[in-house]
């Protein structure tokens, strides 16, 4: 069975094109020797590949065939070197590359895929999105005009790229997907936190205005629980799941005691998950309408829920606040959406950083925009490689039974050996090869 046409590995390659044939080049057209949409292709391919030394490889392969893989399966005819690909970059909008990620999570919405993401609560459907932030570069070296910087107590300055992403998750799911990326910008005066919460608002703004119709619900830890961002979220008609914990919210859980003093606590229950050796069970209380803070301004629900071991004793504790009334009905569902704030470390920061992405590895860093849109480029290739796994039958055949880990350094190998009319005759070349053996 072949994949939807619009989200093949062609379709993609090809949308990706005319993403970057649109972009100004504003070098001098009289010095130009590579275009503008092949480096940046080339750099896609590099971190599609997920190998630092593609360049050099698929040059070697063009000197001794005439041709490349890198032209044949990606359409890069002239391949430039590493540093003409940073020099080149260098100063390169990143704008156009994030606005792929809305375009790529519509197209794949409106074929069904993204089904398997949706949470309902109370009888309505939700996209659980986390927001997170994540640093994908640290110097005390390297740093640019962009960098955020923290001078140590004993003199010693660090730099850091920093970003808050927000990603798709499913409670009870390995399953991610990226919607989107906001830089967290350096502002003279400013904590670190206050930034992150800056670029928070953007992003929950911007993810409005492009999803406008789709039921999100925000997830995130206790950074973000607090009365000016929920009213953002409100204001641009957002659901959430907030942590709130005592240690950040003296004052929220200083009336939840006064409630239970007066008797007036919400409810308390139980539920239990799974069969035999893997059923759980959990306790939880709960409240309605209660002040996040001291002033009272801003009004929530809550909810904190235990999970029991089979011996009594505490496997799991966590408190959020959450845009939803907690019932016996509902608290399950909401819960799974707390927890599902997880999903974005080991699943896309921990796989992004150390699990062939090396998102953190200085490919380049540059003085302008190189950072970022080196950044952008690798979470689009973790997007491709989304979309292969969800509908590319060929490439599910292949990764049956293979370590994701392992199939790329084999594919890296078929790529730099042999040549390939496109993407397909690499895997079918995959298959074939294991389906005989050695």
């Amino acid at each position: 069975m072949r994949p939807l046409q619009k989200l093949t590995f062609d379709a993609f390659r090809d949308m990706l094109a005319t993403t970057f044939a649109a972009i100004a080049d504003q070098r001098d057209p009289r010095r130009i020797t590579w275009e503008l949409p092949a480096v940046l292709m080339s750099a896609f391919a590099l971190l599609f590949s997920q190998h630092p030394s593609l360049l050099e490889y698929q040059r070697r392969m063009q000197q001794r065939t005439g041709r490349s893989n890198l032209e044949r399966v990606f359409a890069v005819e002239e391949i430039p070197s590493d540093t003409q690909m940073r020099e080149i970059l260098d100063g390169v909008p990143p704008e156009p590359l994030r606005r792929v990620l809305p375009q790529t999570f519509e197209q794949m919405r409106g074929v069904g895929w993204t089904a398997r993401f949706v949470t309902e609560v109370g009888g309505e459907k939700y996209y659980p999105t986390v927001l997170e932030g994540s640093e994908y570069f640290h110097s005390t070296q390297i740093h640019c005009p962009s960098c955020l910087h923290q001078r140590q107590a004993h003199g010693e300055t660090h730099y850091s790229h920093v970003v808050v992403a927000a990603t798709v998750t499913r409670a009870g799911s390995h399953a991610i997907l990226p919607l989107d990326a906001e830089e967290v910008h350096k502002t003279e005066g400013q904590q670190k936190q206050d930034c992150e919460l800056t670029a928070a608002k953007g992003l929950v703004t911007r993810l409005r205005a492009e999803h406008r119709q789709l039921s999100l619900c925000i997830v995130g830890d206790d950074l973000y629980a607090h009365e000016p961002f929920i009213e953002e979220l409100r204001a641009r008609r957002l659901g959430f799941v907030r942590v709130a914990k005592p240690t950040s919210h003296r004052a929220l859980f200083k009336q939840l005691e006064d409630r239970e003093q007066r008797g007036e606590c919400g409810g308390r229950g139980t539920w239990a998950e799974g069969a035999g050796r893997h059923r759980r069970s959990f306790e939880y209380r709960s409240a309605a309408d209660v002040p996040l803070t001291q002033a009272g301004t801003v009004r929530v629900n809550f909810v904190e829920v235990w999970e029991r071991r089979p011996d009594g004793t505490v496997g799991y504790h966590n408190s959020w606040v959450p845009d939803f009334v907690v019932t016996p009905e509902t608290v399950a569902s909401i819960v799974g959406i707390g927890r599902s704030r997880w999903k974005i470390e080991n699943e896309q920061f921990n796989v992004h950083k150390n699990h062939g992405y090396e998102v953190a590895h200085n490919y380049g860093h540059g003085q302008q925009t190189l950072s970022l849109v080196f950044y952008l480029l690798n979470l689009l290739a973790f997007v491709a490689h989304k979309l292969l796994e969800f509908g590319d039958r060929l490439y599910q055949q292949c990764r049956a039974g293979e370590s994701r880990r392992g199939l790329w350094t084999l594919f890296r190998s078929a790529f730099y050996l042999l040549e390939f009319d496109n993407w397909e005759a690499l895997l079918h070349y995959h298959l074939r090869e294991t389906a005989t053996g050695p």
